[in-house]
């Protein structure tokens, strides 16, 4: 196409498409050469500094040798604000249809009369640019295009545009995922809805774990999960992606900060947001079971809620919760158990193989409802605009409190098999074995309060040797003769090895000490 350059400001060069320009008339061109005007010193003094401060530059001068940026108003269809193309960024002889020039596009019929909105767009894209340069230029490949554009949405409060509420681009992000809330995170079809879900879960990680899980995570050589992993790792987090996304299924049904710090926005703007479970099911003594056959997809949030107020009158029984997935896809699920008095319990329940069993206990206090929310987390990388469903068995049934109280374990708890000495301690889907020795350095664990488990249950939690020091990056493999040996790889190798970043647990000065050091695993 052809367009006119109208405008230079400090960092850009504002051109418009000549086709456009010559359909609208004077006064429209007076208004969008106003608004140009308008998003130029906002760019200058207000976009472009507070987002390369952030995230880093952008490619300066980059393939054009020039460190200006184009910015190209454009008509687009309707409901698309702009875009950035990254083929602009390479030379013809690699990309044939390349401008070969920093570029981003902008809805020309936008910019004609909403000069406010522009602005939004504008430091929306230009994430994206900064993106192609610490991801696609630094590391030969692209970031995942859901993480991207989280980080785009997260631009908006980087640069103060949502720090008024009423109007701003979160207000609307707010509204569009209360109305949609169960749409997957990380499939792309480029969607409004896809944003809106991006915008909130990346305001719920940056109030929970700082500004550094997406600003850090854009420089490292990770991308998507397995960097947020790596993040949260050697940051001495014991919450990894996927406890992140249930406790945001969480915050997004619940959203009430007095029952856990973890379950609720602390930013009073999203103080109201609360969905609304997939389905609204009702246990009585009549009908004290339910099963459903749920198709979901990877990280889509499904919430289904049981109303148990009626069965739950006999306190000898407790709700279990089953699953029976698909061979070779991966489930993730947790509970709210809500009781008359007392506050919200929140739940996890382990998914092994597709197939596992929760529990919420009526012993003691009456309990009134709970709510299932379950994801897939079969896929961890290479998104697509269209991915594949998995189909999930729930089944709620009641039980004997007795069983409840042999099957409700907790992270840090210590278990054993019947007959014999081996004690483990047990963290999330994974159980370590710990010799007396290592028993004795921790004053709260009791061998004698070792819970006594089922085989079935037992082998329901995988066997983990890694562990590392609270205030070390190091991950060590513990061997049986109580020696330590330093995992000597990358993250890289680490990920391509199918290693899970959950797998290790954090241990205290005393027992990294305890071992001996042995040789380095280096593959």
């Amino acid at each position: 196409m052809n367009a006119t350059l109208r405008h230079i400001s400090d960092n850009a060069y504002f051109y418009v498409e000549d086709s456009y320009w010559d359909s609208i008339g004077s006064v429209k061109t007076g208004s969008i050469l106003n608004n140009i005007l308008e998003l130029a010193d906002d760019f200058d003094n207000i976009i472009y500094p507070k987002e390369t401060q952030f995230w880093g530059s952008e490619p300066k001068p980059g393939i054009d040798g020039d460190p200006g940026i184009t910015i190209l108003f454009h008509e687009l269809t309707d409901n698309n604000g702009g875009y950035f193309d990254t083929s602009n960024g390479y030379a013809l002889k690699q990309v044939s249809n390349s401008n070969q020039r920093e570029m981003i596009v902008i809805n020309s019929s936008v910019a004609s009369d909403r000069s406010e909105i522009i602005k939004n767009f504008l430091a929306h894209e230009f994430q994206h640019l900064i993106s192609f340069n610490q991801k696609d230029l630094k590391y030969g490949d692209p970031e995942d295009t859901w993480l991207n554009e989280l980080r785009s949405e997260y631009s908006l409060s980087v640069t103060g545009y949502n720090d008024t509420f009423s109007g701003s681009n979160l207000e609307r992000r707010l509204s569009t995922f209360t109305n949609n809330p169960s749409d997957s995170l990380t499939e792309w079809p480029n969607s409004i809805i896809d944003y809106g879900m991006a915008a909130l879960f990346g305001e719920y990680l940056v109030e929970q774990y700082g500004p550094g899980i997406l600003r850090d995570t854009l420089k490292s050589s990770l991308f998507g999960i397995s960097s947020l992993n790596q993040y949260l790792q050697s940051h001495g987090y014991y919450e990894r992606f996927s406890d992140i996304f249930m406790n945001w299924m969480g915050v997004v049904y619940l959203n009430d900060r007095s029952q856990n710090s973890k379950l609720g926005y602390s930013r009073s703007d999203l103080a109201s947001l609360r969905v609304r479970p997939h389905q609204n099911i009702y246990l009585s003594y009549n009908f004290q079971e339910y099963s459903i056959i749920q198709a979901i997809k990877d990280w889509q949030p499904v919430w289904l809620e049981f109303d148990v107020s009626t069965v739950s009158a006999d306190q000898t029984k407790s709700l279990r919760i089953d699953f029976d997935g698909q061979p070779g896809e991966n489930y993730i699920a947790s509970s709210l158990a809500f009781y008359e008095s007392g506050p919200v319990e929140l739940g996890k329940i382990n998914i092994i193989s597709g197939r596992g069993s929760g529990y919420a206990s009526n012993s003691g206090k009456r309990l009134k409802k709970v709510v299932v929310m379950v994801t897939k987390a079969t896929e961890t990388s290479g998104f697509k605009e269209n991915e594949p469903t998995g189909y999930l068995n729930i089944k709620v049934s009641t039980v004997d409190n007795k069983i409840v109280q042999a099957n409700s374990i907790k992270d840090g708890v210590l278990i054993k098999r019947p007959n014999e000495k081996e004690i483990y301690v047990i963290w999330g889907k994974y159980k370590r074995y710990l010799n007396p020795g290592v028993i004795s350095l921790y004053g709260h664990l009791n061998p004698a309060n070792a819970i006594e488990v089922e085989p079935e249950i037992f082998n329901s939690y995988q066997t983990s040797n890694y562990v590392k020091y609270v205030n070390e990056q190091k991950v060590y493999a513990v061997w049986p003769d109580s020696t330590k040996h330093w995992m000597n790889i990358t993250p890289q190798q680490w990920d391509a090895s199918s290693r899970d970043w959950g797998a290790i647990f954090t241990i205290n000065d005393l027992e990294v000490n305890y071992y001996k050091t042995g040789l380095d695993i280096i593959r």
